[in-house]
């Protein structure tokens, strides 16, 4: 297992520990400083760990209810309602990694009709296994890769958007 999602696991679980928010915070970014880990952490009002974002990893951020990187194209959706795990920087582009609630063929549907939309034209689509779902598109000189995964009662999203190679 990375080490950095063993840091992730002991943010949450250093979260759980009593005392203000704001202390709480600064605390469990201390502790992950400490281990050469850049973390912003923020509590819920109950003191329950609502984000954490990981950063200085070559651009990637990971965490949970992470919010885009500011730069990420406007034209290709990501709903709202996702709890976005991590972002990577890639050529021209990046690669998002959420959780859904949503079934498999909704996040399909949902982000066909939202690219096509948005100008994209899909050019393929497939179901290489019974737990897998990948459809693709591109505009202009990109290309974007939506992939959804069972993942138990949720379903893993990865887009990748990417200038196209070339």
């Amino acid at each position: 297992m990375d080490w950095r999602y063993l840091i992730v696991a002991a943010v949450f679980a250093l979260g759980a520990c009593g005392g203000g928010n704001e202390a709480r915070e600064q605390e469990i970014e201390r502790e992950a400083a400490r281990h050469g880990v850049d973390a912003d952490v923020e509590l819920n009002e109950r003191g329950e760990v609502e984000t954490v974002e990981i950063k200085g990893l070559g651009g990637t951020s990971v965490g949970s209810n992470l919010d885009l990187p500011a730069d990420f194209p406007a034209d290709v959706p990501v709903p709202a309602d996702w709890s976005i795990m991590a972002t990577t920087p890639a050529p021209g582009g990046y690669m998002v990694q959420a959780l859904s609630g949503d079934d498999a063929q909704s996040i399909v549907d949902v982000m066909r009709a939202s690219l096509s939309a948005n100008g994209w034209a899909e050019t393929s689509a497939d179901t290489p296994t019974p737990q897998m779902r990948r459809i693709g598109f591109n505009k202009d000189d990109r290309m974007t890769n939506v992939i959804v995964t069972e993942n138990g009662e949720t379903h893993a999203v990865q887009i990748i958007t990417i200038k196209t190679p070339g």
